[in-house]
């Protein structure tokens, strides 16, 4: 028992577990490529051939990031490679995203499971969609923001264009754990930087094209991206999608299909609510409470503020949240069964969109039964203790 003991207080062991489980459904799984990726893989190729197109739609910080790899070993599933490579490494990322920033290494692996069980984020890569480097350049930018590092601003910046949501963690830059009055200028210099990168990005493709098309949508630019009339429902759509099961398409609910059910837990996201509303009770490092609430407003703010409501225009909320309910979720420790019991949903909807696709047999369910035989294991072995 000691010797289990002695293993399962390792984090190492836990995210190597995790990741290795990952690597495996992903290797076991079946590449398709959809719509997005022709696009993200033909600005690749132009990319490699010496040019740059913005005519050809998308957001395209990722595939800037893909070339090195097309050029090492051209194929013209670069784009999904990446995203894949990005997948795996999501689990660790997040733990020294949380370590950093909540100095607690059991509230940190807590975090790395809850990624875990978000299928959405990693999985969706087999068919060409960007999240996962998106997802892991917020885990990056949060891990330096964490580390007090004067290159947070670097990940930060490539998040923005890769999806422009990542805008609403530039408040941690002035509320990070070791943030004070003296650090704003610091800060000032790396909102300025991190804002550089994607504005002149922005710049360089309207001075060609003549226009800034939002994401793979050809028929949007920014003359349309925002309805401001239709924040009210969008917000209140958002506010069903985060804190239900269930869900429906809102801008048309006959098109609803599995993958737009939820994307995370609801017991997370109420748990996560409750943690940054009252962050004066539950966090020790009030600045950091109240800058991960700012950031989350934004996110919601920004995404309730397009055309429409989409889940997967949320996954940044949902991120901001999760981190936010660490605390409480590891002061209220018997909620933590409920929690990973909603975080199984997103796997079984993952595997009904996908199951002819990309899943042909269950393996991806090996990651979820995986969190929880780990997570009782810490229960035996080390909650009581620790």
């Amino acid at each position: 028992m000691s010797t289990l003991r002695n293993l399962f207080s390792r984090p190492i062991v836990h995210l190597s577990i995790l990741t290795g489980m990952t690597t495996l459904v992903f290797v076991r799984s079946q590449i398709v490529p959809q719509d997005d990726h022709f696009n993200y893989q033909q600005f690749i190729e132009s990319l490699a051939n010496g040019i740059v197109d913005f005519s050809i739609p998308g957001f395209h910080g990722g595939s800037f990031l893909a070339l090195p790899l097309h050029l090492l070993w051209p194929t013209d599933l670069t784009n999904i490679y990446l995203q894949i490579l990005c997948g795996i490494l999501l689990v660790p990322a997040a733990y020294g995203a949380a370590k950093t920033l909540l100095k607690n290494k059991v509230q940190a692996l807590l975090f790395a499971y809850s990624i875990a069980c978000m299928p959405f984020l990693s999985f969706m890569s087999l068919r060409g969609f960007t999240f996962a480097s998106f997802t892991l350049c917020i885990f990056l930018s949060l891990w330096l923001i964490g580390k007090e590092s004067k290159l947070a601003w670097i990940p930060l910046g490539i998040s923005m264009t890769i999806k422009p949501f990542s805008v609403a963690l530039l408040p941690l830059l002035f509320c990070h754990p070791g943030a004070t009055q003296r650090t704003t200028k610091k800060a000032l210099t790396q909102v300025t930087l991190a804002l550089a990168i994607p504005v002149l990005y922005v710049i360089a493709e309207y001075l060609q094209i003549g226009r800034i098309i939002v994401g793979s949508h050809i028929e949007m630019d920014q003359s349309n991206v925002f309805v401001w009339s239709r924040l009210p429902l969008n917000a209140a759509h958002g506010i069903q999608m985060l804190f239900s099961v269930h869900n429906f398409y809102f801008p048309d609910p006959a098109k609803t299909g599995f993958g737009n059910l939820t994307h995370g837990s609801p017991v997370l996201m109420v748990l996560g609510t409750l943690s940054l509303l009252y962050f004066k009770d539950f966090w020790k490092n009030h600045r950091l409470g109240l800058g991960l609430l700012l950031s989350t407003i934004i996110a919601f703010l920004l995404a309730s503020a397009l055309d429409h409501m989409d889940h997967f225009y949320l996954e940044t909320v949902t991120i901001l949240l999760t981190l936010g309910s660490i605390p409480l979720l590891s002061r209220y420790t018997l909620l933590i069964p409920l929690a990973l019991a909603t975080l199984h949903f997103q796997f079984f909807y993952l595997y009904l969109q996908y199951r002819n696709v990309f899943f042909l047999d269950y393996s991806l369910f090996w990651i979820v039964g995986v969190v929880d035989i780990m997570a009782l294991l810490n229960a035996v072995l080390l909650w009581k203790k620790t």
